[in-house]
C-alpha cells in the first residue's frame, strides 16, 4: 500500500499545443494530469475531480479565466483549490483583478518548465502546511490538551492531600503527574522532529544498518523490557542510501507501535529486501497483534490521524514523522495488515543517491 499519491493537475487550456506540452512536462514530473478545452468544460471537471491544482488561461470561448475564477471562489468544494493563471498577455490590472478572485500565481507565456514546476511546487508546499495546521488544531492540540489536565488534575490533588494523606498516597498522585509531564515531553519532541524533518536538507548516504538498529533498539531498552518484547533480526540488509539519524527515527517509532500493539509479550521480525527493480530497498517490523482493517490502513500515515479502533492511545505524530522522513529521502513508507493477521510496517529507501529535485514536492515518475 502507497502512504502518497501524486497530485492531480488539471489544466484548462483552448490551445491545443499549450495543453500538450504541459501534459508532457507535468507527466514526465510523475504528476496525474488531466486536462479541459473551454472554463465551462473544466469547471465540471473540477466539480468532478476535486484536483489538487488548477492551471488555467485567461482567455477562453464561453467562460473566461476571470469567470471560473469567480465560480471557484463560490463552490465550498473548490474555493480552497490552488488556482495557477498562465496566459498570453497579464497587465497589471489583470493581475489584481485575479487576485482578487482568488488566483495563487501567474505565469506568462511562453513559460519554462522551470516556472511551472517552481509555481506549482510553492503551492503544493503552502498546502502542506495548511492541512498539517488543520490537523494539528483538531488533533494533537486535543492529545496535548489530555496530558496537560491530567498533569494540573494530579498537582491539584497533591496540594489538597499534603500534610492529611499518607506516602504512598502521594506518591502515586506524583507518579501519576511524572507520566502526564513525560507525555507532553514526548509529543512535543516529536512535533520537534517533524518540523526538523521539514526543514533540513540533508546528503544521503549509504547506511550501515546493522548499527543504525542497535541504536534504536538500544533507546527502547526500557519499552522493551517492559512489553516483553522479542526481536528477530536478519543476518544482514541491503544497501541503501539515506540520513542515519532520520532512519533511527523511523525505526524508534515502528518498533515502539510493535511493543504496545503486537499482541502480548510480542515476538517481532525486522528484514530487509531489495525491490525487483533494484533501484530501491524495503525494510520492515513485522507483528503478530489484531492486524488493521483496509480502512484503518488507509489513514494510519495520514499526519495527527488517530486509529480509535485499534491504536486508541497514539496520537498519530510518529507515524507522520515516518512518512515525512520517508519521502523526504525520496523514499516511502506504508503497512500490510490482515485483521487477525498481524500488520508489516514498511518504508522503502534508494540504493542509490538520487538527483536532489526541485522541491519534495514533485513526484519521481
Amino acid at each position: 500500500m502507497k502512504t502518497a499519491q501524486s497530485p492531480r493537475i488539471l489544466i484548462i487550456e483552448d490551445d491545443n499545443l499549450v495543453t500538450e506540452t504541459l501534459v508532457d512536462m507535468l507527466e514526465l514530473n510523475g504528476f496525474q494530469v488531466t486536462s479541459a478545452g473551454n472554463g465551462t468544460a473544466g469547471l465540471a471537471a473540477a466539480k468532478n475531480q476535486l484536483p489538487t491544482i488548477v492551471i488555467t488561461d485567461l482567455s477562453m470561448p464561453g467562460m473566461s479565466g476571470f469567470e471560473l475564477l469567480e465560480a471557484f471562489r463560490k463552490d465550498p468544494d473548490l474555493r480552497t483549490v490552488p488556482v495557477i493563471v498562465i496566459s498570453a498577455s497579464i497587465d497589471r490590472a489583470a493581475t489584481r483583478r485575479g487576485m482578487e478572485l482568488g488566483a495563487a500565481d501567474f505565469i506568462t507565456k511562453p513559460f519554462t518548465e522551470g516556472e511551472v514546476l517552481h509555481s506549482i511546487a510553492a503551492r503544493l508546499e503552502k498546502l502542506e502546511l495548511l492541512n498539517e495546521l488543520d490537523a494539528f488544531a483538531h488533533t494533537v492540540a486535543h492529545d496535548l490538551k489530555n496530558p496537560l489536565g491530567t498533569l494540573n488534575g494530579r498537582l491539584h490533588l497533591l496540594g489538597l492531600k499534603l500534610g492529611t494523606a499518607d506516602e504512598p498516597t502521594l506518591r502515586r498522585e506524583l507518579s501519576e503527574a511524572v507520566n502526564s509531564a513525560n507525555r507532553l515531553n514526548e509529543i512535543i519532541e516529536e512535533l520537534l522532529v517533524l518540523t526538523g524533518v521539514r526543514r533540513q536538507n540533508v546528503t544521503p548516504a549509504a547506511l550501515d544498518m546493522t548499527a543504525i538498529i542497535a541504536e534504536a533498539i538500544d533507546r527502547l531498552d526500557e519499552l522493551i523490557r517492559r512489553y516483553k518484547m522479542k526481536i528477530t533480526l536478519p543476518t544482514r540488509w541491503p544497501v541503501a542510501f539515506g540520513h542515519a539519524p532520520w532512519v533511527i527515527e523511523v525505526w524508534v517509532n515502528y518498533l515502539s507501535n510493535a511493543a504496545k500493539y503486537g499482541g502480548p509479550s510480542p515476538s517481532i521480525t525486522l528484514g530487509g529486501a531489495l525491490n525487483p527493480d533494484g533501484r530501491s530497498a524495503r525494510f520492515w517490523v513485522q507483528d503478530l497483534g489484531p492486524g488493521l482493517d483496509a480502512a484503518a490502513q488507509q489513514q494510519m500515515f495520514v499526519p495527527f490521524t488517530r486509529i480509535s479502533t485499534v491504536r486508541a492511545s497514539g496520537h498519530g505524530l510518529g507515524l507522520s514523522i515516518v512518512r515525512r522522513i520517508a519521502e523526504k529521502l525520496n523514499g516511502q513508507a506504508g503497512v500490510d495488515s490482515t485483521p487477525g493477521a498481524g500488520s508489516r510496517f514498511w518504508f522503502e529507501l534508494p540504493t542509490a543517491v538520487k538527483p536532489r529535485s526541485a522541491s519534495p514536492f514533485l513526484f519521481a515518475p
